[in-house]
């Protein structure tokens, strides 16, 4: 079964919609990595900068609230079969955080990165992810995943990938870019059709 097979009179909003099914996979015990037989083009990695252990204690999964909510439930639950955060988190389990901790007057939203930075100096870091799909015409589509610090504000990781809808875009599209991100959650280089791309060292102004 497909992660995304189009109806066939689908236009660019129902992606990832009431039209696509929606089935997380686990994990490939040998290589630790999710299903696909695609990884990422030569020029996929836009910008890695080295993983930083502490964002381990938790992610958050950030999508518009338009996206329909099978979506942000397939990342929150495929980055929690990776094992690589102690918690993953949707817009509801962070709000129901800043409540649990009286937060409210402090933190007046987890929709933007100004009340996202808010919340990490109250609880400390934490890693926002945002998976990002855009139509390009005819079957051609990009898949963008994106991680911020929201403690500095900065991107520590672009992965950007291009590919085409013949039969779903869970192989060509979204795996590949899940397993770049979980390549460099682990410390360690991410593969690409050019090769390894390895994070800059660690250095104390990072």
């Amino acid at each position: 079964m497909k992660f995304i097979r189009f109806c066939a009179a689908a236009i660019p909003t129902l992606l990832l919609s009431a039209c696509a099914d929606v089935k997380p996979k686990p994990m490939d015990p040998s290589s630790g990595l999710f299903p696909t037989m695609t990884i990422l083009d030569k020029d996929a990695v836009r910008l890695s900068k080295p993983f930083d252990p502490k964002f381990k204690h938790l992610v958050y999964v950030k999508v518009p609230d338009e996206k329909p909510k099978e979506f942000s439930q397939f990342y929150v639950t495929e980055l929690r079969n990776s094992k690589l955060f102690d918690q993953v988190a949707n817009k509801s389990d962070l709000e129901a955080i800043v409540i649990q901790r009286n937060l409210t007057d402090r933190v007046p939203n987890v929709s933007d990165m100004v009340g996202l930075h808010r919340l990490a100096e109250e609880i400390g870091p934490f890693l926002v992810v945002e998976p990002y799909f855009q139509f390009r015409g005819g079957y051609s589509y990009t898949g963008q995943l994106t991680a911020i610090d929201p403690a500095s504000g900065q991107t520590v990781l672009l992965l950007q990938q291009n590919a085409f809808n013949w039969a779903g875009l869970d192989s060509p599209l979204v795996y590949p870019l899940l397993n770049g991100f979980v390549q460099w959650a682990r410390g360690g280089s991410i593969q690409t059709k050019a090769g390894a791309v390895t994070p800059p060292a660690q250095t104390a102004a990072n």
